[in-house]
């Protein structure tokens, strides 16, 4: 989870140096209790002046009393513990635990006793997020009885905002609560940017761009000291003034610039170029992206939406193998693709197809295990959080516009009968339009592309003014769910293009062939299967959630045979076999579904089961039918679903359990309830 701390660029020489003498520092440094926000615009410099003060951390007051440094760099391209509070409060806790095991008796005895009488932990049971936090609190007097604490936060807006705003809020509260005697100092420091704001009383506050000038003019300087015009030139100070304290708008300028110095470019015309970025990072990327082709779009998804950073070797047979790909065997897609199997061509090739925006970080700093798949091989990530904010907020619609803007309309428009129709429909995924509805989306798409001023792209009918106005009103009174909608619809398709990718990889011929091999002859021979076979329907789930049809999954399994559903069985046994989501022998389609709750997925699947005889309420290895696990993991909607088709309520699996056995089991309320309905009164309408 350290992997943020070590992707941070260290210092340049002779920077930073003025954090340690601000004068809103020194208050901080010099006081009991407190709280300091670092606060700056995205590429500010912000975790590298936080790499900064712990790598110079002895001069710090009181640093030589024994005070235990405790620190914390989210990261909003990494893994989940990476960018969630349940990693802050494991992280910190391991550091207090490794420092202080005395002051965390009640953590270790809960632990032990909780491998003693539940099982392994990550397989039987996990830490509550509400737990570790309490804990923290609990041991944190105990340290401060002998020991002053420093805790350093980086990047707490990458925890995402409810997140932030709180943890901000709950830690200064613990400040509040420490006694203000009889113990020692403890302060906090948080990075962060200006958004979300937060407000709390009694916090000193840093603003970076205000002070990192300098700082920038010596990165600067440095980054340049073989550009031949430099000491002639107004080139440095230009890219200073214009960066307005972003270093990394500097960084991506620089570059910019020794590459046109190598092409032979002169003094006037670099001068030019500069003037002509953008000083905005979103609108400096736009322009980067600027005629990006479909490989660069496919690339750009997999680092935004990847369960996980991919290695290179991972990325590499993500971009050859595509949803729609042709081919059925591996050796066909390698032949057909043109993406270099050694190591520096590939990390080329990244970088050509990202502009400069994607870089490969060292796996020695990662912290992945080897159940993640390959760690020999490096890892691919945004250069910075701000990229991945950029595409997935603006960037992918510019890149994928073709393919996302009839069902964004769609979608659109089915949300706004939904809100406004003469009925609402219920909650079944099943939502008919009218024709007529569908011409006024497509005419909405007319007059989309006609502000836009896209002739070309204009289609050929016309449409009387009346119905052009209708849609105008309807999509200016419901914006907010129109915007919405777009966003939710380009990451929905991302995923969806990822789930079928991997579907596609698990349905090559060398995978079947491999299906019974050992584990290490699996993750040796095939870099990216580990990744399909335990992200797949992670994938489609978001898909699925955020509205994309997944009436093409059938197809993609070769439904209603069982065959490759099976197939990926065989080899998540092989490679997790105690994993708490490895599937069991005998599952079904209809079990995946049922389990993780994809209830898009699982319709499509019923309006063919009917067809094609499919009994919904077979059962896998362990005697448990589709609503059962969905019983068990508390999908409601799903559930629903199921009795409306007539899934078999009372059904026992090999143990004699129900699935209302196993909603009560798990605490699901709601599921609970529902059951106990539609047991009491059955009848060929699901009671809800």
């Amino acid at each position: 989870m350290d992997s943020r701390f070590h992707d941070t660029n260290a210092a340049a020489e002779g920077t930073c140096k003025w954090l340690l003498r601000h004068k809103k520092y020194t208050s901080w440094a010099s006081c009991d209790r407190g709280l300091l926000w670092i606060k700056g615009k995205p590429g500010s410099g912000k975790s590298t002046l936080i790499r900064y003060v712990l790598d110079h951390v002895m001069p710090i007051p009181n640093t030589t009393e024994g005070a235990l440094i405790l620190s914390f760099f989210f990261h909003g391209r990494g893994s989940e513990l990476q960018k969630t509070p349940l990693g802050l409060f494991r992280s910190i806790l391991h550091q207090l635990l490794r420092q202080v095991p005395e002051a965390l008796t009640d953590l270790v005895a809960t632990f032990q006793q909780r491998c003693e009488t539940v099982g392994k932990p990550g397989e039987k049971w996990q830490w509550h997020p509400h737990e570790l936090p309490r804990l923290f609190e609990s041991s944190l007097p105990k340290v401060l009885e002998t020991r002053p604490v420093w805790l350093f936060v980086d990047a707490l807006d990458e925890c995402g905002k409810e997140n932030a705003v709180n943890l901000a809020e709950e830690f200064n509260a613990l400040l509040q609560r420490l006694p203000s005697c009889g113990l020692k100092q403890f302060r906090i420091c948080f990075t962060r940017r200006h958004y979300p704001i937060l407000v709390l009383d009694g916090v000193l506050e840093v603003c970076v761009e205000e002070e990192n000038r300098n700082d920038i003019s010596t990165f600067v300087q440095d980054k340049l000291s073989s550009f031949r015009g430099r000491t002639s030139s107004t080139i440095p100070e230009l890219i200073t003034n214009r960066a307005n304290g972003v270093f990394l708008w500097a960084w991506l300028v620089v570059k910019r610039v020794l590459d046109l110095e190598r092409k032979g470019a002169g003094l006037k015309k670099i001068e030019a170029v500069i003037l002509s970025v953008p000083q905005e990072l979103d609108a400096l990327y736009r322009d980067l992206i600027r005629n990006m082709g479909s490989d660069s779009l496919k690339l750009i998804q997999w680092i935004c939406f990847a369960m996980r950073p991919l290695s290179l070797d991972e990325l590499r047979w993500a971009m050859l193998v595509d949803a729609d790909c042709p081919h059925w065997s591996l050796y066909e897609c390698q032949a057909a693709g043109d993406y270099p199997s050694d190591h520096d061509g590939m990390k080329r090739r990244v970088q050509t197809l990202s502009r400069g925006l994607a870089e490969v970080t060292s796996p020695v700093h990662q912290g992945f295990s080897c159940l993640e798949g390959s760690i020999s091989s490096e890892r691919v990530q945004f250069i910075h959080q701000s990229v991945k904010d950029f595409f997935v907020e603006k960037g992918l619609s510019v890149l994928d516009w073709p393919k996302w803007v009839m069902p964004f309309i769609y979608q659109s428009a089915k949300n706004i009968l939904i809100e406004k129709g003469p009925s609402t429909p219920d909650d079944s995924p099943r939502i008919c339009l009218s024709t007529a509805l569908i011409g006024l989306a497509t005419a909405f798409v007319y007059l989309n592309f006609f502000m836009r001023g896209s002739q070309s792209f204009l289609p050929d009918h016309t449409f009387p003014l009346p119905i052009v106005l209708a849609v105008i009103s309807a999509f200016w009174l419901h914006g907010e769910s129109v915007a919405n909608t777009k966003s939710k619809l380009l990451v929905g398709t991302a995923h969806h293009r990822l789930s079928r990718t991997c579907i596609r990889y698990l349905a090559m011929e060398e995978i079947g062939r491999s299906a019974n091999h050992k584990r290490s002859d699996l993750m040796s021979e095939f870099p990216f299967l580990h990744y399909v076979t335990t992200s797949w329907v992670a994938h489609m789930k978001q898909s699925d959630a955020r509205g994309v049809s997944q009436m093409d999954l059938l197809d993609y399994f070769a439904w209603p045979s069982n065959a490759l559903v099976e197939r990926w069985v065989r080899i998540y046994r092989i490679l997790e076999t105690y994993s708490r989501d490895c599937p069991t022998e005998g599952t079904s389609l209809v079990h995946v579904m049922s389990r993780y709750g994809v209830a898009g997925a699982l319709w499509v699947i019923l309006e063919r089961a009917v067809q094609v005889g499919i009994n919904i309420d077979a059962k896998d290895s362990d005697g448990r039918t589709p609503l059962m696990v969905a019983a068990e993991n508390g999908h409601k909607a799903v559930v629903r679903l199921l009795l409306d088709r007539g899934a078999h309520i009372e059904a026992v699996d090999n143990g004699g359990r129900t699935p209302l056995w196993w909603a009560a089991e798990k605490g699901h309320e709601a599921v609970v309830r529902l059951l106990q309905v539609n047991i009491a009164q059955p009848s060929s309408t699901t009671l809800r």
